[in-house]
């Protein structure tokens, strides 16, 4: 669990430490809010200027989310279950933490909001898998399906071909 939940922060980190040498290198990071709140905070706005004013910012981000994905392809089960969290929580957490910094809120408070919410989700997340995981312990590994095979379909249903006059009214 607890991977889990750094690896839903990795991609935020990055992003973070992306908007910080934005705003060292141009202070894109205060250009970014000041253009977001001037320009009305929208959907298309935020994007725009994200791209244009914050771009480290996302190549951060881009690059922790394939950090992520790289976690998830290591072959091990556990390790797929956790990405698929991080992503969800990451997913779910990055959109509303853009908003938030884009308001009049103090951007460490919407950072910490941000963080927990994609800790609440990742969780939530690697939780539900789990369960779902530990319902279907027994399952061929081919899929799961409650139809029974073979002789044990023949044995609880058994065929017949007689017709039956009371079946259709």
């Amino acid at each position: 669990m607890r991977t889990v939940v750094l690896l839903s922060w990795l991609p935020m980190a990055l992003a973070s430490l992306g908007a910080w040498l934005d705003e060292r290198r141009a202070l894109g990071f205060t250009i970014w809010r000041e253009a977001c709140r001037a320009g009305g905070i929208s959907w298309p706005s935020l994007a725009t200027f994200t791209l244009e004013l914050l771009p480290t910012a996302v190549i951060g981000a881009l690059l922790g989310g394939l950090l992520v994905l790289c976690v998830g392809a290591r072959g091990r089960p556990a390790g797929a279950r956790g990405a698929l969290a991080a992503h969800a929580g990451c997913a779910l957490a990055m959109p509303i933490g853009v908003l938030l910094c884009a308001s009049s809120l103090p951007w460490p408070l919407t950072l910490a909001a941000e963080t927990v919410l994609a800790a609440l989700v990742a969780g939530s997340a690697w939780w539900l898998t789990r369960i779902r995981k530990a319902t279907y312990a027994r399952a061929p590994h081919r899929g799961v399906s409650r139809i029974p095979r073979g002789e044990d379909a023949r044995e609880n249903f058994p065929v017949t071909n007689l017709w039956n006059s009371h079946d259709c009214h």
